[in-house]
């Protein structure tokens, strides 16, 4: 059996050549995308779903409906109505609760919180600024007015 070292090597050049030359033809465009756009499915059923970003709702028109999202400091749920138009959002942070409505140009309604030291109803007036306020603080019941002039009448029990 006689070896034939130099036909092999120039087999192997041969083939490196071709697979050299293969690997820069196909990464000479740097555009290309293994997946584009977004992919419909009508009817989809997970077992269990871990989301690690947002998770977006959108409507056939690509309207928001729901967005839900996250960090280190809590999650927040908000839900929009037709064209994005008027919002109601829940949120939890840092051991509070909160559930805002939300109008027109984004123009918070109502706001209810809750946290340690009890709980805070407020109504907001179209120039965004708290006008009725009913609260608990340090135990006791609280509520306050505000006018057109930003007097504040509170109201004790």
């Amino acid at each position: 059996m006689k070896l034939r070292v130099r036909e092999k090597l120039k087999y192997m050049f041969l083939g490196g050549l071709l697979t050299f030359a293969g690997f820069m033809l196909g990464n000479m465009n740097n555009t290309t995308d293994a997946q584009f756009g977004y992919e419909t499915i009508d009817k989809l059923s997970v077992g269990e779903l871990i989301v690690r970003k947002d998770i977006r709702l959108m409507s056939d028109d690509m309207e928001p409906r729901v967005h839900i999202s996250w960090d280190r400091n809590g999650g927040r749920v908000v839900t929009y109505g037709p064209k994005g138009v008027g919002a109601a959002s829940l949120l939890v942070a840092e051991g509070n609760g909160v559930v805002t409505t939300q109008g027109a140009k984004e123009k918070t309604g109502a706001s209810l919180m809750v946290n340690e030291g009890g709980g805070v109803l407020s109504l907001f007036a179209p120039d965004g600024k708290a006008r009725i306020v009913l609260g608990i603080s340090e135990g006791d019941g609280v509520a306050y007015l505000v006018n057109q002039f930003e007097e504040a009448r509170v109201l004790k029990p």
